[in-house]
C-alpha cells in the first residue's frame, strides 16, 4: 500500500472525522488524513463549515436554555408528580 493510499479518505470517513473532531481531538494521522481530503474535496470542506456552525448554534441555545431553567424547582415538580 502506498503512502498516498494510506492517507486518502473516502468522503464517508472524512465526515465521520469531522464529527468526531467536535467531541475529541484527532490524532496526528487523522488530522493529516482529514486535511489532505478537505484540501481536495469542496463538498467535505462545506460539510465541515456547516458542522462547526451547527455545533456552535446548539451550544449557544443549550447554554441559554440551561441558564433559564431552575433545576431545583424542576426536580421538586418531577418528584411531586411521581409521588
Amino acid at each position: 500500500m502506498s503512502v498516498m493510499n494510506a492517507l486518502m479518505l473516502s468522503c464517508v470517513k472524512a465526515t465521520e472525522l469531522i464529527e468526531i473532531k467536535n467531541f475529541r481531538p484527532l490524532n496526528i494521522k487523522e488530522r493529516v488524513q482529514l486535511k489532505m481530503h478537505t484540501s481536495l474535496c469542496s463538498g467535505c470542506r462545506h460539510y465541515a463549515k456547516q458542522s462547526l456552525l451547527i455545533s456552535k448554534l446548539l451550544q449557544q441555545n443549550f447554554s441559554a436554555i440551561k441558564n433559564d431553567i431552575n433545576t431545583n424547582e424542576l426536580e421538586r415538580t418531577i418528584l411531586s408528580k411521581l409521588s
